[in-house]
């Protein structure tokens, strides 16, 4: 008898050309055809959408190369140009072997980055003044490479460079790096961020140096029946089938997040044996699912304070209808006032407890597992709130039946 497969659910990382990947043909189109032309093209999207994964999954294995650069954290612009001189040197050792016959091109690159590697230390702290010929010689090695073969550079988290360099410093290599991309006509770039805010207006503000230089996509999520197929395939594979209504349960409770359905279901298989899949497994797999991200529940919890907690369970009943600054929401959480609001939010968005985020003018959770723990502590026990749990939105009403193990 043949041996059970892998479990094919993938999340938390990039999907190679060989991972199990949900196809996105418009997209995948897309950017082969800003390979292959070498254009310019901006993948929008919010966090988890797969805009990593669907850049890698589509370019790593085509004829040219590909150089992927994750920006996320970035620290100042010496910090930008030693990270773009890691990847470089990975991709070309990686290179070497298929090489060493051929013109030194790539040995020549190999020791340019050496070179400049010994002379940019990486600082993670405070920018320093960096001459734009330095930036310009970084540049040079991108254009050196292209001529050997043709090269896609994908800078992952673009908006970085504004949303946390010094101004001045963001300006200044902003401008170097527009100067410098227009004149390299055998390499595409690819530029992808989650905070959609800050990095569209890098490509449609009229002061910013990227002003209209690059055509900007949408990455949401997959058709529901597109990615409804897929898992159901997955499962497939390894002698399972899963139910219609289990099926509906996945994205009642993850939403349409291709990661977040990819960790459910990866649970659910981990919990399942080959046959048919139903609301047994789904229960078993939340629970597992949940007893893991309670870790960081209970971290983020225990250090808050009583009115940073109250905002919290009542954001995971309320997070789709209430404006968090309206009266039902100060009813809901027993706060004050929208400044009392505001102030017990603050720690949640930003430094090393940032499980909240801001999209337009509303406030949720980062996580969608995370949500869920908390709401099923609150169901669990409504006295966390002071007014109780109050009239339950549809969303929670659909969820609640599958907490039921965690509720007891």
């Amino acid at each position: 008898m043949p041996p059970e497969p892998a479990n094919p659910f993938i999340f938390g990382q990039v999907l190679g050309p060989t991972a199990p990947f949900c196809p996105r043909p418009a997209l995948e189109t897309a950017l082969r055809e800003a390979a292959r032309s070498r254009q310019r093209l901006v993948l929008l999207g919010d966090r988890r959408m797969g805009k990593t994964s669907l850049v890698t999954h589509t370019l790593a294995d085509g004829e040219g190369l590909l150089l992927a650069v994750d920006l996320l954290g970035l620290a100042s612009v010496e910090d930008f140009m030693d990270r773009v001189l890691a990847r470089l040197e990975s991709l070309l050792a990686s290179e070497r072997p298929l090489t060493k016959h051929l013109p030194p091109a790539v040995r020549e690159a190999l020791a340019a980055v050496t070179s400049l590697r010994v002379d940019l230390p990486f600082v993670q702290v405070e920018a320093k003044p960096t001459k734009a010929s330095t930036v310009m010689q970084v540049m040079g090695l991108l254009a050196r490479v292209s001529r050997w073969r043709p090269l896609t550079v994908f800078l992952d988290e673009f908006q970085e460079i504004v949303d946390r360099i010094d101004a001045q410093a963001a300006t200044h290599l902003l401008g170097v790096l527009r100067g410098e991309m227009q004149r390299h006509d055998r390499i595409a770039y690819v530029f992808a961020g989650s905070a959609r805010n800050s990095l569209a207006d890098l490509f449609t503000s009229s002061q910013s140096p990227f002003y209209q230089s690059a055509r900007i996509l949408e990455v949401g999520p997959i058709p529901r029946p597109e990615m409804a197929r897929f898992i159901a395939g997955q499962f497939a594979r390894g002698g399972r089938k899963i139910d219609d209504s289990v099926l509906t349960a996945l994205f009642s409770l993850a939403g349409d997040n291709p990661n977040d359905l990819q960790q459910l279901a990866y649970h659910v298989w981990a919990r399942s044996a080959p046959g048919r899949l139903g609301a047994e497994e789904l229960r078993a797999a939340l629970v597992t699912l949940l007893a893991e991200i309670g870790r960081a529940g209970e971290r983020v919890t225990e250090d808050a304070t009583p009115s940073q907690r109250r905002v919290l369970f009542a954001l995971a009943l309320a997070e789709d209808e209430q404006d968090v600054f309206g009266s039902g929401f100060l009813e809901l959480s027993g706060l004050k006032s929208p400044q009392a609001v505001s102030k017990a939010f603050t720690p949640f968005l930003q430094g090393g407890l940032a499980v909240l985020e801001k999209q337009g003018g509303k406030v949720r959770f980062r996580e969608r597992f995370l949500r869920l723990w908390m709401l099923s502590r609150v169901l669990r026990n409504p006295r966390l709130l002071p007014a109780g749990i109050g009239r339950e939105s549809p969303w929670v009403q659909v969820v609640r039946p599958h907490l039921a193990g965690l509720l007891e």
